[in-house]
């Protein structure tokens, strides 16, 4: 009886110690656990977090405004809705983001008021309200924020939730134009070289194209460049057109690499190049734009900077044709009457492969 007892008692004390007992697994600690944000002190937390954002460590940024959210901060508050608007660091939730902006859109800032209005503008997340978009557009707008004068100007333009209204676009365009704005200052470009609630004024135009082609602005660089090519309201100047088309051509628009392929075709504004005019005109042709598909077909037909190839001369122009480009409809038909029965079907299994490689290319 003793040895049993004994025993027992020996084999308890040996559980207690953790010998054959079961192992207790502790998750280490997260780097999350580790951070400690300032106490009591929302504006070191924001600026805590606002770090951890810089270095791209979103799920720390997100619990450091989270923290300085709850302290009141509105800054923070803004910070935090579009945390929730993105899903960067935390689970994406439109109607957390929407309550967030709101909290800091009530107290003034106008980031969140812009925000918020964005949210209703385009309905994404929440119900579309279009009075409400208006009214946070407004708040911002009183404030000096440039998006909100520009939304503003748009929506007055296209008659958003208001009267379409040109002189009152034109109005909030000008305030975010002269404040740096780059889409008001295309865009206000675009009234003065249409004329639309403006006195029609071609130098106006080309200047407010000028300051955002400036800025980098794509449309407004192949906007300007197209003046100086035509001449339109200003001296024409084929190097000036050059230049512009160039910079947007590089950055994939697609009309620019079109009219860049002319120039260096024709010699206007650069010494002629047919390597040149082919590369760009191609690039273009690839993008879809037909003036480029029919030049791109002329050259194959004359051998001009590649070899003669009336197969390919064939593809490009039918190409351009189909989207009702004249001077391609012309040399299509042309082209039938040169080319064999074989050559046209050689021909229409090229165009083929290329409509589908873009029918693939445009769901990717």
């Amino acid at each position: 009886m003793f040895n049993k007892t004994f025993l027992l008692l020996l084999f308890s004390l040996f559980w207690l110690s953790g010998c054959g007992g079961p192992t207790v697994v502790r998750e280490k600690p997260t780097i999350e656990d580790k951070v400690q944000f300032a106490e009591n002190d929302a504006e070191k937390t924001f600026k805590q977090a606002r770090d951890y954002y810089d270095k791209e460590n979103f799920k720390i940024a997100a619990l450091g405004y989270q923290k300085a959210a709850d302290m009141g901060l509105p800054e923070a508050q803004n910070n935090l809705g579009f945390m929730f608007y993105e899903g960067k660091g935390v689970t994406q939730n439109f109607s957390k983001a929407k309550n967030w902006f709101y909290k800091a859109a009530e107290q003034g800032v106008a980031d969140a008021q812009y925000n918020l209005a964005r949210m209703y503008h385009i309905g994404k997340g929440i119900k579309q309200d279009l009075d409400q978009a208006l009214l946070w557009y407004r708040k911002a707008a009183k404030q000096g924020d440039t998006k909100a004068l520009y939304s503003l100007g748009l929506m007055n333009y296209m008659g958003e939730g208001v009267q379409q209204n040109f002189t009152q676009a034109e109005k909030w365009y000008r305030e975010a134009a002269e404040k740096g704005e780059v889409k008001a200052q295309f865009n206000l470009g675009q009234m003065y070289h249409k004329g639309e609630g403006i006195t029609q004024s071609f130098i106006e135009a080309k200047r407010w194209f000028y300051k955002a082609a400036e800025q980098g602005d794509i449309e407004a660089q192949y906007r300007l460049g197209l003046m100086y090519h035509k001449g339109d309201g200003i001296v024409q100047d084929f190097t000036q057109a050059e230049k512009w088309f160039r910079k947007a051509a590089k950055k994939e628009h697609a009309k620019a690499q079109s009219a860049l392929g002319q120039l260096y075709y024709q010699g206007k504004g650069v010494k002629k190049n047919s390597s040149e005019a082919i590369y760009w005109s191609r690039k273009a042709a690839d993008l879809g734009v037909s003036d480029a598909q029919n030049n791109l077909g002329m050259m194959y037909y004359k051998g001009d900077g590649v070899s003669k190839d009336l197969i390919l001369a064939y593809k490009w122009v039918s190409l351009a044709a189909a989207q009702g480009n004249k001077k391609a409809v012309k040399g299509r038909n042309f082209l039938i009457n040169e080319l064999s029965v074989e050559q046209i079907a050689k021909g229409e299994n090229l165009i083929r492969k290329w409509s589908q490689k873009q029918s693939k290319q445009n769901r990717h």
